[in-house]
């Protein structure tokens, strides 16, 4: 590309999602890595602004090219997303955050659900069917702020999330995109081919594939893999961080 100024989009932290309006399921995801990442970033003088995306608990960098937008739901970070790379051309897109699969689609109890299926059921639709129909239609939730404390047995039914990592391509199309999957006690060999799939299957140019089992404080065995499955391996955060923005201020370059 030319010596035009770079932005970069960073999503780092995790996203939660609400029970009532003062309980949440929320993802373990610190964002330190993220706010590494964005460190590494603005530390380059090619880069002009830097769009962190994240939770309200995040670790968040300090550089003054960063502009941090808070979210906390799926929904929220689509939006966010969405709304950054309409309002300014994005030349890389670094998604890092721990992204919640599933959300809160009804609140019930024990008793109450039983109840329903003596009483209510259909004999001629299959129990799985019954069973969610039982909880959408007693959802505790409906025009309660705070569910009671004092529920016995509750509940809760969830539902698959929105993917984002699949928008990103759309969003930003001649960005270069590094996705993130994490995994726990695999092979290197699944980790890598499951990192691929994703890879191919979302438009990322890179993927960088790790396991839980292999990050313990500062150590954080790594792999950012490219299309042609060659890979880089990292030993710690700051590693990760530092070979990730030179792979893609390198890529960037050649746009």
């Amino acid at each position: 590309m030319s010596n035009s100024a770079i932005n970069i989009l960073i999503t780092a932290g995790g996203t939660s999602e609400p029970i009532d309006n003062v309980r949440r399921i929320a993802n373990t995801g610190t964002g330190r890595l993220g706010s590494l990442i964005a460190d590494e970033f603005s530390a380059n003088s090619s880069v002009d602004r830097i769009f962190y995306v994240c939770a309200r608990d995040s670790v968040r960098p300090a550089s003054e090219k960063v502009t941090c937008v808070e979210i906390q739901s799926v929904n929220d970070l689509e939006a966010a997303v969405t709304k950054i790379a309409g309002c300014c051309p994005i030349h890389a897109i670094i998604h890092s955050m721990a992204v919640s699969d599933f959300r809160v689609r009804a609140v019930s109890t024990v008793g109450d659900l039983a109840d329903f299926l003596q009483r209510g059921a259909s004999p001629d639709r299959p129990l799985p069917d019954e069973i969610e129909r039982g909880m959408d239609e007693g959802d505790l939730r409906a025009g309660a702020g705070k569910l009671s404390s004092q529920m016995r047995s509750p509940l809760i039914l969830l539902e698959p999330t929105q993917k984002v990592i699949p928008l990103l391509r759309g969003l930003a199309k001649d960005a270069v995109i590094v996705g993130f999957k994490l995994l726990n006690q695999v092979s290197e060999e699944d980790l890598l081919d499951t990192a691929h799939r994703l890879l191919v299957k979302n438009g990322c140019d890179f993927v960088l594939a790790n396991d839980s089992a292999q990050i313990e404080g500062d150590r954080h065995h790594g792999y950012l893999l490219d299309a042609d499955k060659n890979v880089r391996t990292f030993e710690t955060k700051q590693e990760i961080a530092r070979g990730i923005v030179q792979t893609v201020l390198s890529e960037v370059a050649k746009k």
